[in-house]
């Protein structure tokens, strides 16, 4: 079915997560079977997309992506980077106001700032918005750059901005959507190969590290390895399987069905700004459950539960099919699908920590947009070195 295609990468991550659960199941809270029964009730429908999908593509023979990636709308892309470029003295600077005017490349200062976003709901202003655009010229800008359009000294630059809004935003989760958007338009047009992608991950680990460094999350530069060997294990527990615990206990709990106000949080968060709804939306920083670790994320189904019940644990399945069309639409047209399929693997290879789905609804229309702008539908795989 082709490489990296959303199958692989979904029944990949749920295999891991869950064989990690019953290698640390006597660490946790008890999880009834009822809620395992569930969960395996909810990835036999993805099975059975699969050998409908397989089934149905079985005698199709696809062809690979295209070697080259779509023409780049050069002059807008390099106004584009002239802006965020130009931005950052000032996305520094509104920073350091949120930590309370401490330097925010020191520990105390990045966890001060990072307290004012999340704890105290500080907002970062256009700068998020700026954060988006960044990431998409990198991107196109590291295509550019293997296609030969786009010297080394623009990537670089391009590179080291996105990094800083990576950065300020505090997130790790923002570095991976960034890798992502980086190196897998290259692994898929088959520019990047293996040796690449390890290269690649090495240094996503260690800017992961780095991020957990500053934020006193996992490592600490005052233990010794051993010791934050064994903070990191902790911390990742608490990212990777405690999420999946917290949702047996989230499920038994009775709820009442919300009907929206968690998957549509757009929605209502333009309606309350506008005045024509006065319902609030949802705060995305859910409150804590310990199961024992400390957790507040509750995987993908989470939102959908919340909204729906039961129901809604069997929406999440259903975004493979979207997935697929993405993916065969990356391999069998190529151009800007690729950049499309690349973003779209984010919300999927994240489905074991919460929503990315509905829950980033902005960013996606953001990053649709962009994508969109600065790649030419004129796409000619034979020659597409012309820009328009």
């Amino acid at each position: 079915m082709g490489f990296a295609n959303p199958f692989q990468i979904y029944f990949l991550i749920w295999s891991l997560l869950i064989l990690n659960f019953y290698l640390q199941r006597d660490s946790f809270v008890e999880v009834t079977s009822e809620f395992l029964f569930l969960i395996f009730t909810v990835k036999s429908v993805a099975l059975v997309l699969l050998i409908g999908v397989r089934a149905m593509t079985s005698s199709v023979s696809e062809p690979l992506a295209f070697e080259r990636l779509p023409p780049i709308r050069e002059r807008l892309l390099l106004i584009a980077q002239i802006v965020v470029f130009a931005a950052v003295p000032f996305a520094y600077l509104r920073a350091v106001s949120l930590a309370g005017g401490d330097d925010i490349f020191s520990i105390a200062g990045y966890i001060g700032f990072r307290s004012a976003m999340t704890d105290d709901g500080e907002s970062f202003g256009i700068f998020s918005y700026l954060s988006i655009l960044s990431l998409v010229t990198s991107s196109i800008t590291i295509a550019s750059y293997f296609e030969r359009r786009a010297g080394a000294y623009r990537l670089a630059t391009s590179i080291l901005v996105s990094l800083f809004y990576a950065y300020v935003s505090t997130a790790r989760t923002f570095i991976l959507i960034f890798f992502l958007l980086l190196i897998f338009p290259m692994v898929l047009t088959g520019i990047v190969r293996l040796k690449g992608l390890l290269v690649a991950l090495v240094l996503m680990g260690c800017a992961f590290v780095f991020v957990a460094v500053m934020t006193a999350k996992g490592v600490s530069i005052e233990a010794d390895v051993a010791g934050n060997a064994d903070s990191l294990f902790e911390n990742l527990r608490q990212y990777t399987v405690a999420p999946f615990v917290a949702l047996s206990r989230l499920v038994t709990d009775p709820l009442v069905a919300e009907l929206g106000l968690n998957s549509f949080r757009l929605a209502f968060s333009v309606l309350n700004a506008l005045g024509v709804a006065d319902v609030s939306p949802k705060a995305l920083i859910r409150e804590y459950a310990y199961v024992p670790d400390a957790t507040n994320v509750y995987t993908v189904y989470e939102v959908y539960f919340r909204d729906f019940l039961f129901l809604g644990i069997f929406i999440p399945p259903m975004f493979l099919i979207g997935h697929w069309w993405l993916y065969r639409k990356a391999r069998g047209v190529g151009g800007r699908w690729i950049f499309y399929y690349s973003a779209s693997v984010y919300p999927l290879v994240m489905q074991f920590f919460q929503d990315q789905y509905f829950s980033l609804l902005s960013m996606w229309i953001q990053l649709g947009f962009w994508y969109w702008l600065f790649l030419s539908t004129k796409f000619n795989p034979e020659k597409n070195s012309t820009n328009d």
